[in-house]
């Protein structure tokens, strides 16, 4: 992959927002490591998936998976700062503060889970993956994905149904979750 972003088609934003999915595993792995949590790692890789969905203004980017990763690294700094201003209780109120926080074997079979939800994401075929996102992260409506794709609304619907089996089965979840 080349150092500068120069497609034509795609604004930096969006190319950042695309490589961000692509590479989603691989940041996460590395902030991780920096932030010592992958909880708090996912976190703010949502931040920054919010912050590139609201158009900032960019403009060259001579390096996109450094520039996300600093991206990153910042979003996690400002989160310390943001929690160090925060605490300002004494030892006692802190200590009456229930633990929400999961365990380390239900955070291990979580990230479990969510690694074989991306893998299954990627292994799905261009199309369905394509349909898949643009309903569930672009949040678009299924009229609208028909339009963008050339299809029958009624096809999206299958399309759809199809990904949410697989991806049931591929992470063991039952196929009607309200029964």
């Amino acid at each position: 992959m080349p150092n500068v972003l120069t497609t034509d088609s795609q604004s930096p934003v969006d190319q950042l927002l695309a490589l961000l999915e692509t590479e989603y595993v691989v940041l996460l792995t590395r902030l991780s490591a920096h932030v010592r949590s992958p909880d708090v790692a996912a976190e703010i890789i949502h931040d920054v998936y919010v912050k590139l969905r609201s158009e900032p203004a960019i403009s060259e980017i001579h390096s996109p998976r450094a520039y996300l990763y600093r991206m990153a690294v910042n979003f996690a700094k400002n989160r310390n700062r943001s929690d160090w201003r925060a605490v300002n209780m004494g030892d006692e109120e802190l200590l009456e503060i229930p633990d929400d926080a999961p365990d380390q074997q239900t955070a291990a079979l979580a990230l479990d889970e969510m690694n074989r939800a991306m893998d299954a994401l990627h292994a799905l075929p261009t199309r369905q993956r394509a349909i898949f996102l643009a309903k569930w992260r672009d949040e678009k409506l299924q009229s609208e994905i028909a339009a963008e794709f050339g299809l029958h609304k009624r096809s999206v619907q299958k399309e759809l149904t199809r990904v949410e089996l697989y991806l049931r089965k591929v992470l063991r979840r039952p196929k009607h979750p309200d029964r």
